[in-house]
């Protein structure tokens, strides 16, 4: 029994020892995807999106202060093609940072979009796609566990200007009142 119990601890200290060399070198992963093929194609539902597919630069403003804002946008295609994974990142000394899930669901026939920040938000917003040259997303927080339906007070508005360059805005609105642009920005590739 002391027999095994040595060879037991010497197989986990040479586990243990070998491990971090092990780990170090494993190289890292891409943000999106597991591995470092291509991003898969599009699916056909989610092709009406493909136009957002790359790396895009923004500047703009909080609307009320007129403080500007910079931000960094990654959207790529993943899990084969049925979601497209954007990437949001402020820069400083703006902290703002999320990840959104843009999918289609075909049983209700519009887009959604899932997105999740570095303050702990969560919500879902739901889209008909383009109108002209305009995509809206619109929903809420996820609702809480009490199974109180989403609200839809918050929107954000796309506007295609060209093949490369958006403005989004950022709206929200109180129960029973107009939409307000919190802020504002143009998005370049």
């Amino acid at each position: 029994m002391r027999r095994k119990s040595a060879i037991v601890m010497a197989l986990l200290s040479a586990a243990l020892f070998a491990a971090p060399q092990i780990h170090a070198q494993t190289p890292p992963q891409p943000a999106t995807g597991s591995s470092s093929a291509p991003a898969p194609e599009l699916k056909p539902e989610l092709q009406p999106l493909a136009f957002f597919v790359g790396q895009w630069d923004c500047d703009g403003e909080f609307v009320a202060s007129k403080k500007p804002i910079q931000a960094h946008i990654s959207i790529a295609p993943d899990l084969d093609g049925s979601w497209l994974i954007f990437r949001w990142d402020d820069k400083a000394p703006n902290r703002f940072q999320a990840v959104e899930f843009w999918g289609y669901n075909k049983t209700a026939k519009h887009f959604s979009n899932f997105i999740y920040d570095n303050f702990g938000g969560a919500r879902l917003f739901e889209s008909k796609g383009w109108d002209a040259d305009t995509l809206t997303w619109a929903g809420d927080m996820l609702p809480a566990a009490s199974g109180a339906e989403t609200q839809i007070n918050q929107r954000f508005v796309l506007e295609r200007k060209s093949a490369k360059e958006f403005i989004i805005s950022y709206d929200t609105r109180k129960p029973q009142a107009d939409w307000s642009t919190m802020d504002r920005l143009s998005c370049k590739q």
